[in-house]
């Protein structure tokens, strides 16, 4: 049987704009289209400090709480019958906020949570230290937060939850979000409408997406559902948002895992960026909670390899870019290392940010050690005359073959040992001499605490 819709609400003389109310509809719709139990779930807040206090008052303030929790059902019993067309149960409890609805949804295995913001100060940051922030990140299963509406929805307006817009930027994590929605409403009695979106960074060839986005969707199409998909390009989150509003998408599915640098999708960066820019609502999901909710999370018993971390298809130029183009998409995608390739796609090297600094090396026929700066002997006086001279080099003259480099193939801990041994923090990961990805010392510190998460 297919778990509850659960809709954490407050009532209006905690909530008298109503923010919490704008969930319902979504919650509603989702209910109808699973054939799903819709719960309205409210909760007392009674903190830890207040819990202690209460409870050396004995049995008088055991009445008081009681009397908080009648006084609180009686207000979304009244929310609870303006919902029609669905099964609606109102549930109230006692605790801190975030604990109970987390305990409440696996309790119940609930199918999604649906969320909007709350009144507490702050409102204008959804996520930032907020409720919504906090289940996300605790919950075991996908969070739909909406986006708070004035005037508030009412509970039975009809809202469109297709085509959902699933992101991807090449990783397997990223299309975990592809098996999240079709879990949650490829239940539903008519085919689900998906459209796939990737964002094309610096010089990526987009021919290779297409292929990649073409593959995906013939799988998905399988699958029994209809699936488009298109490029964009610009600022992730903004051309997410975009794509998002020319498609009519009715929600947005994205990770709160994803992978190393600009092209991760965490809370508070992308994900907080794009509910901030669109009315779309996001719904968001850890990776390894869509793996509990199949009901399949064996301990993992193959070593991770770089192909499980790594970047695919990471960010490059050509050889005859110049020092300035090198510099200029360094720090535009907020990146460590980028590397050179020829048109073939070959592997030529790697330029890091710290070549952009001047090193002391001791100078020839020498016991003396001098600053040098793209070849170039430099004095504090004349850095910035060297930079000058310097912007228009090309990418082939300053780029340095990688120390080491990986295959796909290969164990994360090998890598991780040679990394350590050659003191590098970028490795290219090459087959037959191209450039298929790219990992860093960050990537293998994120694999090690979902590692640790999972077997927690």
């Amino acid at each position: 049987m297919t778990g509850p819709v659960v809709v954490p609400v407050l009532p209006t003389y905690l909530d008298p704009e109503r923010v919490t109310h704008c969930a319902v509809p979504y919650g509603r719709a989702i209910a109808n289209r699973i054939e799903s139990e819709l719960v309205l779930l409210s909760v007392v807040e009674i903190s830890e400090s207040l819990r202690s206090y209460l409870d050396a008052e004995g049995k008088q303030v055991e009445r008081m709480i009681q009397h908080w929790l009648e006084q609180r059902r009686e207000a979304i019993d009244r929310l609870a019958e303006a919902v029609n067309g669905v099964s609606v149960r109102v549930e109230v409890r006692a605790g801190e906020p975030v604990r109970e609805i987390v305990a409440f949804t696996t309790e119940q295995q609930a199918a999604v949570v649906v969320m909007s913001s709350h009144s507490r100060p702050g409102l204008a940051r959804l996520f930032v230290g907020s409720v919504a922030f906090s289940v996300v990140q605790r919950a075991q299963g996908p969070v739909l937060v909406v986006r708070a509406q004035i005037p508030v929805p009412a509970p039975n307006a009809p809202v469109t939850l297709a085509p959902v817009l699933v992101p991807l930027d090449g990783s397997s994590l990223a299309e975990e979000a592809i098996d999240s929605v079709l879990m949650l409403f490829g239940q539903g009695r008519d085919a689900l409408d998906l459209h796939l979106f990737h964002v094309l960074r610096g010089d990526t060839e987009p021919a290779k997406w297409e292929r990649y986005l073409e593959g995906v969707a013939r799988r998905v199409q399988e699958r029994g559902a209809r699936v488009t998909w298109s490029l964009g390009s610009g600022a992730v989150a903004d051309a997410i948002a975009h794509e998002a509003e020319q498609r009519h998408a009715g929600l947005i599915a994205m990770a709160t895992h994803g992978v190393s640098g600009v092209r991760r999708v965490l809370l508070g960066s992308t994900a907080e960026h794009v509910l901030h820019t669109t009315t779309v609502p996001l719904l968001l999901y850890r990776p390894h909670a869509v793996r509990q909710l199949a009901g399949a999370q064996p301990r993992r018993t193959q070593p991770l390899r770089v192909r499980d971390v790594m970047t695919p298809n990471p960010i490059v130029v050509g050889p005859e870019a110049t020092l300035e183009r090198v510099a200029e998409v360094m720090l535009k995608h907020q990146i460590g290392a980028l590397p050179v390739v020829d048109s073939d796609g070959r592997l030529l090297g790697l330029i890091r940010e710290e070549d952009f600094l001047a090193q002391e090396r001791l100078i020839p026929f020498s016991v003396l050690r001098a600053p040098h700066l793209f070849g170039r002997w430099v004095t504090p006086e004349r850095l910035e005359e060297v930079y000058a001279e310097v912007r228009q080099l090309e990418a082939r003259e300053v780029a340095r073959p990688p120390e080491i480099t990986a295959s796909e193939d290969m164990t994360l801990g090998e890598l991780a040992a040679r990394m350590v041994a050659a003191d590098v923090r970028h490795v290219p990961v090459v087959h037959e001499g191209k450039l298929v990805g790219i990992v860093t010392r960050h990537d293998i510190l994120k694999a090690v605490a979902r590692s640790r998460e999972h077997s927690g």
